[in-house]
């Protein structure tokens, strides 16, 4: 019991040697040369059939 009172003492005089900090940690935004997503653009639909069925091949026309 006395060794856990100890260690919670030394803990608490180390923590109280700590500057205060000036501003609170955020987290940092990377730069990016693009705008940020539109709010109508967050929820776009999802595809309800897979990629075989959705892709349509269209033939080119010749041209006489």
């Amino acid at each position: 019991m006395k060794a856990l009172a100890r260690g919670i003492q030394e803990i608490l005089r180390r923590l109280i040697k700590r500057r205060l900090r000036a501003n609170p940690r955020v987290v940092k935004r990377k730069m990016s040369n693009y705008q940020a997503k539109p709010n109508h653009h967050r929820a776009w639909p999802r595809p309800t059939k897979p990629p075989d069925q959705a892709i349509t091949i269209v033939t080119a026309r010749r041209l006489s």
